[in-house]
């Protein structure tokens, strides 16, 4: 008995050893994990918000063209309302006026009349920002107003760059840093951070250059920076090199103090395990021995045994035999419950797909369209299709030869898109396709060309003998129009435009006009349509 104790201690410590083992190898992955995770997000944290400094950046310069614009204008009306040129001191007074850095006057030569300041000298003062407006007067041609940079307030790359590493949040010993691609010069760090960077075994710039290009973009590595081993993840962005880095001592830190944790914990589990079993053994299997021990040696007496050996026999057949008609039970059971779950399945993907086309049918299209829309901040595009003289296909060859025209549009709609876009078939010779994730518009028209080009030598004969082409309108989303309903309007006047084109081309509808009127009632001031339906009634 003692050997089993031993031999069950034995199995027990190399279960808890191993588990252990498991159990260090399980917390460095997830601690390296989750430190990668976490420089990536503080990347992405850092390029979001510079995205936002770039736009708030544009924005303010776009007021301040607009702003600057009304100044030289106002500049532009008081040199034209006198009888003649103004004097020096009468430019400078309406220099001062306007607030601006110099104001020249432009003559119908293009030479300079008059200005606050002195051209003819270094160019290398030039304006960082002016605007130049035509004169109404015949005495001079234009007037151009340089604004002032002190009172602008604009930022350069870097300083936009290290403000937006000022504005990021990291840990303890984690930070970011910017560096220049051209000159290896570091640009700015994180506030909380140290404000060096050492590289082990780097000494020149261009060292130091050529390993962040070789990173960048990349996976994490381990490098010894600042005489202590750190994780350090680059990205290229913004032209710029954004490294992040965090110290592994942390790290191991963590991860020893939650290893003796687990160990510990583990180690008293354990113990109390081996305890328990101990104690089960000898009062439940080691007893029940012991009486069969007797039994034996009383029928080998020649006395009767107590019966207690053998009593619990039958019961244990008849448990064993309920626990297999149970089980039995169970798995006949859930054959039947997987075999009803895949019979509704695919009954539900074929009411959702067109059994000519395999794609979507009209019903799967909107719901996936519908479920795209309920995104915070859907980004993509929405796409009709429409097949130009298919009905002269079905008219002089029959449906058959129509269907498999359908069929060949089909595939090579699927050569043109990717397995994330959603592809589906509305009815007769109309397609649809929704493309997830923005897209340039020249992209969106490489597309649309190759899918164009795929109907010309897919339908060959077709497009030879019948004219069979293919007419294209899309609608960006961005979060505007928020119902199918809406996207199809917009995509379907997109379709009559490129169709009253000329057919076999593709038209953005950037505009988002759903106006399906014949005549126009001039709701918008600029729009496409209307002038497409302008130019229809002068040549009818």
């Amino acid at each position: 008995m003692r050997k089993l104790y031993q031999r069950l201690a034995l199995v027990l410590g190399m279960s808890a050893v191993m588990t252990v083992l498991i159990f260090t190898v399980s917390l460095y992955g997830r601690s390296r994990a989750e430190n990668i995770h976490y420089l990536r997000q503080l990347l992405d944290g850092v390029e979001e918000n510079l995205s936002h400094n770039s736009e708030d950046y544009r924005e303010r310069l776009e007021l301040l063209e607009e702003d600057y614009l009304k100044r030289a204008r106002a500049a532009e009306y008081i040199l034209s309302s006198g009888p003649g040129l103004v004097s020096e001191e009468e430019l400078q007074i309406i220099k001062e006026l306007m607030e601006v850095r110099a104001v020249t006057v432009i003559g119908n030569s293009g030479e300079i009349l008059m200005s606050t300041e002195d051209r003819t000298g270094d160019e290398s003062e030039e304006s960082v920002f002016h605007v130049t407006v035509k004169a109404q007067s015949d005495r001079f041609a234009a007037v151009r107003v340089d604004a002032d940079p002190g009172r602008l307030g604009l930022m350069d790359r870097e300083d936009l760059m290290r403000s937006t590493l000022r504005q990021a949040t990291t840990e303890h010993r984690t930070g970011i840093m910017a560096v220049d691609p051209e000159t290896g010069e570091i640009i700015g760090f994180t506030r909380n951070n140290a404000q060096d960077f050492e590289l082990a075994g780097i000494d020149t710039a261009s060292e130091f250059l050529g390993l962040l290009e070789s990173m960048a973009d990349r996976r994490a590595a381990v490098l010894r920076v600042n005489e202590v081993y750190q994780r350090v993840l680059v990205r290229e962005t913004e032209g710029y090199y954004l490294v992040a880095f965090s110290a592994l001592d942390t790290v191991f830190a963590d991860m020893t103090w939650s290893f003796w944790e687990g160990l510990i914990g583990i180690g008293a589990v354990s113990t109390a395990a081996i305890l328990l079993v101990r104690y089960y053994l000898k009062k439940y299997l080691f007893r029940h021995f012991e009486t069969v021990k007797e039994d034996i040696s009383r029928v080998l007496a020649g006395a009767a045994g107590s019966g207690a050996a053998d009593a619990g026999i039958p019961e244990v057949q008849a448990f064993v035999a309920a626990i297999s008609e149970l089980e039995k039970g169970y798995l006949d059971q859930a054959e039947g419950m997987h075999r009803m779950k895949d019979e509704l399945s695919r009954a539900r993907t074929e009411a959702e797909r067109d059994k000519l086309t395999g794609l979507y049918n009209r019903r799967g299209m909107e719901k996936r369209v519908e479920i795209f829309l309920k995104q915070e901040t859907p980004a993509g595009t929405f796409v009709l299709f429409d097949l130009d003289n298919f009905k002269r296909v079905n008219d002089s060859e029959g449906h058959p030869e129509g269907d498999r025209v359908l069929e060949r549009f089909a595939a090579c709609l699927r050569e043109c898109f990717r397995k994330d876009d959603s592809l589906g078939r509305l009815g007769g010779d109309e397609f649809a396709a929704l493309i997830s994730g923005p897209v340039p518009d020249e992209r969106l028209e490489e597309i649309f060309c190759a899918v164009m080009s795929g109907v010309r030598e897919g339908l060959e004969t077709y497009y030879k003998k019948y004219g069979v082409s293919v007419s294209i309108g899309a609608v960006p989303i961005d979060g505007k129009v928020r119902t199918y309903k809406g996207l199809y309007k917009c995509a379907d006047t997109a379709l009559y435009i490129a169709k009253y084109l000329g057919k076999d081309r593709c038209y953005i509808n950037k505009e988002k006009i759903s106006c399906m009127k014949k005549e126009c009632i001039r709701c918008r001031e600029d729009c496409p349509r209307s002038r497409l339906l302008d130019l229809k009634s002068r040549e009818e």
